[in-house]
């Protein structure tokens, strides 16, 4: 009664229903509804995934098979490579991997000077 009221006094007007605006590209809304979580279903994997999680799948594999940096960040869309250097500590051997890095180019500048 109160809402009805309120409404007749031309108050506590409703939102117009919102419309993804999608530019084109199918809605996230209902790829998630049509397509991923009949996916999962069918799957029957017994996790729960989210979009975001293949999301932080792609850039880690990415990164761990050598991918540069800057190239994660522009396929991820980020504006801010801090955003993209979170995903660096799904690498647990990137210590290891950059201290190899750094070997390498010292023993190659070292092996020209002798040249």
């Amino acid at each position: 009664m109160y809402r009805a009221r309120r409404r007749s006094e031309g108050k506590d007007n409703p939102r117009p229903s919102r419309t993804p605006d999608t530019d084109g590209h199918i809605s996230s809304d209902w790829f998630r509804c049509q397509v991923w979580k009949p996916a999962l279903k069918a799957a029957d994997i017994g996790v729960s995934l989210r979009m975001h999680d293949l999301r932080h799948a792609h850039a880690s594999w990415l990164l761990a098979g050598g991918a540069d940096l800057q190239i994660v960040k522009e396929r991820l869309g980020h504006a801010d490579i801090a955003t993209t250097a979170r995903y660096l500590h799904t690498l647990p051997g990137a210590d290891e991997t950059a201290l190899d890095a750094l070997s390498r180019i010292r023993n190659r500048s070292s092996s020209r000077a002798r040249d």
